[in-house]
């Protein structure tokens, strides 16, 4: 099976993120240049390197994501900055839940989640309910558990 994206509300759920974690720290930044009485265009300068990443790095970590469930393992890679890619092999698999956060329910998405006996092994975001609840079910079986 060819790997397949996350659904592209993930993208805008990541941003909105990014902005959340970031928008305090440009505001911090302006605070510390008004206090330090520093030019204008160094706030600016400190301001957008900080903002930068909320830009760039959804998009790329978006771009990256992909899963397959393959004949014998669950397989995903993903990574803005560094690429990492996981097989979760089908008979070490213990568990198979979905998860929906406040945020997730707001862009409309759902989380897959796999654990084996190490714990959380892996997890695939950005999935819309239906695609969800179909790879748990998938998962479950071709592990022979039943699924949370």
């Amino acid at each position: 099976m060819d790997p397949k994206p996350l659904h592209p509300n993930v993208r805008k759920l990541w941003q909105v993120i990014a902005l959340l974690l970031t928008v305090p720290l440009a505001i911090a930044a302006v605070v510390a240049g008004t206090l330090l009485d520093l030019p204008a265009g160094v706030v600016a300068v400190c301001v957008l390197l900080v903002m930068l990443p909320a830009a760039v790095v959804p998009r790329l970590a978006y771009r990256r994501w992909r899963y397959a469930i393959r004949e014998q393992d669950l397989y995903t890679s993903k990574g803005a900055l560094w690429h990492v890619e996981t097989l979760v092999p089908f008979d070490r698999i213990q568990f198979v839940e979905s998860r929906q956060g406040p945020l997730d329910r707001m862009f409309t998405l759902t989380q897959v989640i796999v654990y084996t006996a190490a714990g959380k092994a892996a997890s695939i975001p950005g999935l819309d309910h239906d695609t969800a609840e179909s790879i748990r079910e998938d998962l479950s079986k071709v592990a022979g558990t039943t699924s949370v």
